[in-house]
């Protein structure tokens, strides 16, 4: 009889154990409901209301829109962010010194001026046309495709097409080398990056359906030659013979449909002696040391490149390709001819 009861009793007590369980389970959702319920009130308190307190500091807060101003301008001078408005590329100046010491940047280095050789005193004149491929090693400063501090692009190309495009020079039409055509820098633009077209584009943002006006991107990096015409002439009056480059021009490619080369042509010209104090404000990348530099137009003047002669003056007004078809035969005769130009000049001394 007693054991029974002690195995009612032990029975009893688990179903108040089973009962009390549930019972604090119950309790523990209704809290969690009611929590839940508390935040969902307090969120929407929070959305609604237009003075918020920052609970750590007891100072009020503004909070953000639900959804970004589309009317807002950018504060980056670039457009970049700005849901409408044109991109504009604007250089990105350093604000730090990026060195050793801070770098003289002088922009009003002006050239020196060339002697004057009169009319009278030129005893021999000889004009050529040389090509300056900027894949040979001496010539590796015209890849130099990096900004300096103030922001400005140092490849040669964009040191071009941003003095034309800010009027600082004029670019001539390469329908001949005597700079007769006055050429714009829109229809430079059409020639290497194409005429604009209108094409259909929608807006991220608002998902507005618009018409906008585009044109193909020009990679400078494949203008890889550039013309040069220039003048030696021998000055009676200081018995030397000098220099002078005319005209510069950079070489755009032309392919065949098997992707063959088929001509390199002048995209533009530039008159030399117009470009000078232009390129006497831009330092030239040093290879071997960086901080040993000098201007562009020191490069030019000092002969610093390396280039080959493609024409010379003559009767039927030629170049060497046109008489000549193999390459290397070629380059021999344009050394031949910058040895007779040279020895031109031995040849007047007796000793």
């Amino acid at each position: 009889m007693r054991g029974v009861i002690v195995k009612r009793m032990s029975w009893f007590a688990l179903l108040l154990v089973i009962l009390a369980a549930d019972a604090q389970a119950q309790r523990r959702g209704g809290t969690t409901r009611r929590k839940t319920a508390t935040t969902t009130t307090t969120t929407t308190e929070t959305v609604d209301s237009s003075d918020v307190v920052n609970p750590a500091t007891g100072n009020p807060v503004t909070p953000p829109p639900a959804q970004p101003d589309v009317n807002a301008a950018s504060l980056r001078q670039d457009g970049v962010g700005a849901p409408v408005g044109p991109v504009v590329d604007t250089p990105r100046k350093s604000l730090r010194i990026d060195g050793v010491t801070a770098r003289n940047s002088v922009r009003d280095r002006t050239p020196i001026d060339y002697d004057n050789i009169r009319e009278d005193d030129k005893f021999w004149e000889k004009r050529v046309w040389q090509v300056l491929d900027i894949r040979e090693k001496m010539n590796l400063p015209f890849q130099y495709n990096v900004e300096d501090e103030n922001g400005v692009n140092q490849l040669f190309i964009n040191i071009l097409l941003s003095s034309i495009k800010s009027g600082e020079i004029q670019a001539f039409a390469p329908i001949d080398d005597r700079f007769t055509t006055p050429m714009t820098y829109e229809e430079i633009q059409t020639k290497t990056s194409g005429e604009e077209r209108t094409v259909r584009s929608i807006d991220p943002v608002t998902g507005e359906e618009k018409m906008v006006t585009t044109r193909d991107e020009f990679d400078p990096r494949t203008i890889v030659q550039y013309k040069i015409k220039e003048v030696w002439v021998f000055d009676k009056e200081a018995s030397a013979l000098k220099v002078r480059i005319l005209g510069i021009a950079p070489m755009v490619s032309r392919m065949n449909e098997d992707g063959s080369l088929r001509a390199s042509i002048p995209l533009f010209w530039v008159y030399y002696p117009d470009l000078r104090p232009v390129l006497a404000k831009f330092d030239v990348y040093n290879q071997n040391n960086d901080a040993a530099s000098m201007s562009w137009e020191d490069l030019f003047e000092m002969r610093f490149f390396s280039s080959f002669v493609v024409k010379e003056n003559n009767a039927y007004n030629r170049e060497i390709k046109d008489y000549i078809k193999d390459g290397t035969m070629r380059l021999l005769e344009g050394q031949a001819i910058k040895d007779k130009i040279f020895n031109k000049e031995q040849d007047l001394w007796q000793y």
